[in-house]
Order: C-alpha cells, then sequence, then structure tokens
C-alpha cells in the first residue's frame, strides 16, 4: 500500500505514526519542511511538488496542510482518480466545493471528511441511546465545548499554528467542528441556524474564539 499525505504538521506527522505501523505501507510526504529524523526513521519519501507525489500513483491521499488550502489540494488528488481522506474542515469557505463534489462523483472516488468523533465509544453508546430510545424521546439538546488554545500543542508556539489565524482557515467555529458534527450525526441535519461569534480572550490570535 502506498500512500500520500499532503502536509506535514503536528497532524499529518501522527498519521505518518500510525501507517508506518502497518506491514508494507509506504509513506508519500508532500511538504516544504527539510527533511528531519522522523521522516528519516519512518523511510518517508518525501516531495515539494504535488505533481511529482501523483506521479508515485498513491493507493489514497490523506490531505492534513492548513484548512485554507483544503480543496486547491484535493481538487487536484481527484482529478487523478486518488481517494481522499481530509482532515476537517472540509475548508474554511463554500468555494469551489460544488467541483470538488462534482469531480468526486465523475470519478467514483472514496472520500471522507476526518470526523473522526464518531468513531469514540462515547459517541457511539450515546447515538444508541438515542435511537433506541433508551433514554426516552429527546425534546431539546444542549451542548457546550470549550478548550485552552495554548494547551493544545505545548511545544508549539500556538499563535503560528492554522487554528489561530484567520488567514489559515483556523477559529472556533471551524476548528471545532467535531461537535457540530457529531451532534448532526446523533440528532439529524441543521434545519435553522443562529449564531453570534467574535474574539473574547486576550490571546495573541487573528481567528474568533467564541
Amino acid at each position: 500500500m502506498k500512500v500520500l499525505i499532503v502536509g506535514y504538521g503536528s497532524i499529518g506527522k501522527r498519521h505518518i505514526n500510525n501507517l508506518s505501523a502497518i506491514r508494507n505501507c509506504r509513506i508519500i510526504v508532500c511538504t516544504k519542511r527539510k527533511q528531519d529524523n522522523f521522516l528519516r526513521k519512518k523511510h518517508c519519501k518525501i516531495f515539494r511538488s504535488l505533481a511529482q507525489c501523483i506521479q508515485e500513483n498513491p493507493d489514497f491521499a490523506l490531505v492534513t496542510n492548513e484548512t485554507v488550502k483544503h480543496i486547491g489540494i484535493a481538487i487536484k488528488l481527484a482529478k487523478s482518480g486518488i481517494p481522499l481522506f481530509i482532515e476537517k474542515p472540509l475548508s474554511n469557505s463554500m468555494n469551489r466545493i460544488d467541483e470538488l463534489k462534482s469531480i468526486i462523483k465523475e470519478k467514483k472516488i472514496v472520500t471522507m471528511v476526518g470526523c473522526n468523533l464518531r468513531f469514540h465509544p462515547c459517541i457511539k453508546k450515546l447515538k444508541k441511546l438515542v435511537l433506541t430510545k433508551k433514554i426516552g424521546r429527546i425534546i431539546s439538546v444542549y451542548a457546550e465545548n470549550g478548550s485552552f488554545l495554548p494547551d493544545w500543542h505545548p511545544y508549539e508556539n500556538y499563535t503560528e499554528g492554522y487554528a489561530a489565524r484567520l488567514d489559515l482557515g483556523g477559529g472556533v467555529a471551524l476548528t471545532n467542528i467535531h461537535e457540530i458534527d457529531y451532534l448532526c450525526w446523533i440528532f439529524g441535519n441543521v434545519k435553522e441556524v443562529y449564531s453570534v461569534t467574535g474574539k473574547l480572550s486576550d490571546l495573541k490570535i487573528t481567528a474568533d474564539d467564541f
């Protein structure tokens, strides 16, 4: 199996670590970063050009770079008929979403967006309880989620990560889309939206945090 990973940030590194544990899995990495000890240890083949990576004919690709770049990369890969796993969120806007969907449908490409909380045992149990009505009929749902951005990756400068930067597609509404996804998965699709968003904290970020 040959896997392409586009983007070598924290989540890209995590995927590399997991995939390297699979026997006979060859990993191709598309990144502008210089090769480091981790990539050498994992025997990754490194390219700086996406076109070169596509020529390697990967069996599937993981799009793990900054949110703002997801769609452009995914479209190029989809046009080559490469199955896709795209890290959440799919994009920071609706631009070119329909174009990507059309290519995926035309090429019949297996595609998934990484909303992984659906696979968490607690979330799966909650969905089962709701579907079987073991906890009764659901009248309303209130969900609250919060975290402290600098604690996410304490080994990195939080101000430089995509989640802190609006220009890279960061912000709480997109970065914390896991919670929105599992609520829709369990209770049904959204029918109406009302929201208030902005920046409340003293963190040195340009993206929204509430």
